[in-house]
């Protein structure tokens, strides 16, 4: 039996794994094209002749459109971006924002949600998902996830459901794509909006569609770790043309366009932020967005190897729907058994990033933990908005109501993070040699005393 690094033995592997950053002669040639042009940013902050038509143009009319050096939709590479996001996901809009998080609080605006109002959303997430909740003063709703896809579960919805409720942001967690069937029922049943949170889910398909157009409005992701990577950045998709409108009035200084004579419902939200994208992280996405499908092609392979030779351990279980048709994996999950093995997670976790695969436990702590929502403190000292009269209700953040969330993140996840491009099948066999060496070597670990030490590794 080989001796485990953890006991001072040889580490199974010394090589890194791979990060998602994948650039070619294609970045370079278009972000070269933008520093030659001097083009970095050509959004026009204030009003023109045909703003109204900009604003209701759909994503390929607006590539094509190009009356002016300036347009308050932007430059070239921003509205070619958008032009092919909305060509791949088969969506007449898509608005590009600077980060994911712009993008939530930006589509929650445009949705109407405001003072008092509720918001249902997924206590398993980053926390990103539910502070874009308090960009326009609403109140998180947090419910607990179905233990079958880790995304929200219909039935949980259901219970929350009050008449402060104004809609729901579902969170497709994992690459795992939520049972949108049963959640766009709810909302049609109780007249609420649904907004997808597809940061980890750029690709995956429900029932034929895309994750993010089924809802009313779709949020992605391009930040480093994505499926998809700018550096920073995201985009909102939609078929609503009203909502279009919003969202680029939101991103893009909005309250300046609006003349006296407009009416209550059109100047709802219309608190313009600078939420643009610049020309050259457009351009990036561009050349990003060709290879997305490879991409996912590669995660999806690696993470079907991993589940075919890791399920055979005793101890652990990769869910089915980490392999189900249409999900894209964007890392893998596993369920961790401590029954079957004696052996606290922790352990199991420090020897696996020992023999140099770095593995992780998932989100340190459910959302609702986190002390802005246990202690009702975010805007100024007064507790707003959770003190605030337009609420005028009394909300408790508490972890048992999330038992299965809970259970999962404290006692039983296993994350591996690096199954994506250009990470190869050759990588993913040292994953399935060194969980293999650690499993083997259970009854040494039985024995093993925790110290408090802090492992930091490089990625």
């Amino acid at each position: 039996m080989e001796r485990l690094a953890i006991f001072g033995g040889k580490p199974l592997r010394k090589k890194p794994f791979s990060g998602p950053v994948i650039v070619d002669s294609g970045e370079r040639k278009r972000i070269l094209g933008v520093l030659k042009r001097k083009e970095f940013s050509r959004f026009m902050g204030s009003p023109s002749g045909d703003i109204e038509k900009q604003l209701i143009m759909k994503s390929r009319d607006a590539l094509a459109y190009n009356p002016q050096y300036f347009m308050f939709l932007g430059g070239k590479e921003v509205r070619r971006f958008e032009a092919d996001f909305a060509a791949y996901f088969r969506v007449e809009y898509a608005v590009s924002v600077n980060s994911a998080t712009s993008g939530l609080i930006t589509a929650l605006g445009a949705c109407g949600i405001g003072p008092g109002d509720e918001v249902i959303t997924t206590c398993l997430s980053f926390n990103a998902t539910a502070i874009s909740i308090l960009g326009f003063n609403a109140i998180p709703v947090f419910v607990d996830i179905s233990k079958d896809n880790f995304c929200l579960d219909p039935n949980e919805i259901e219970k929350k459901i009050s008449k402060k409720t104004k809609a729901v942001l579902v969170v497709h967690l994992l690459g795992n794509a939520a049972d949108m069937d049963s959640i766009m029922r709810i909302a049609k049943k109780n007249d609420l909006m649904v907004i997808e949170d597809c940061a980890q889910a750029p690709g995956v398909r429900y029932k034929n569609k895309y994750a993010g157009t089924i809802g009313d409005i779709g949020v992605f992701s391009f930040q480093e770790t994505k499926n998809i990577t700018t550096g920073e950045g995201g985009m909102i998709v939609t078929n609503n043309s009203s909502l279009a409108a919003k969202c680029r009035l939101i991103r893009n200084h909005g309250e300046s366009i609006p003349q006296q004579g407009a009416g209550q419902e059109e100047l709802v939200n219309i608190v313009g932020f600078n939420f643009r994208m610049t020309e050259l992280t457009a351009a990036v996405g561009i050349e990003q967005l060709r290879k997305l499908s490879e991409n996912n092609r590669i995660r999806n392979n690696n993470a079907r190897y991993l589940c075919g030779e890791l399920n055979k351990l005793k101890s652990i279980k990769i869910p089915a729907s980490v392999v189900k048709p249409g999900t894209v994996c964007h890392l893998l999950p596993m369920i961790y058994d401590r029954k079957e093995t004696g052996v606290q997670r922790s352990i199991i976790v420090k020897a696996l990033r020992l023999e140099g695969i770095p593995v992780g436990t998932g989100y340190l702590k459910l959302i609702p933990e986190n002390p802005l929502f246990l202690r009702k403190i975010a805007y100024g000292k007064k507790g707003c908005p959770f003190s605030c009269h337009f609420y005028n209700k009394k909300i408790l953040y508490r972890r048992k109501d999330y038992p299965v969330a809970g259970d999962l993140i404290y006692n039983k996840f296993i994350w591996f993070y690096h199954i994506n491009r250009p990470n190869t099948l050759r990588d993913m066999e040292d994953v399935v040699k060194a969980f293999k060496k650690v499993f083997s070597n259970i009854i040494k670990l039985k024995k093993y005393k925790e110290k408090n030490e802090r492992l930091i590794y490089k990625w």
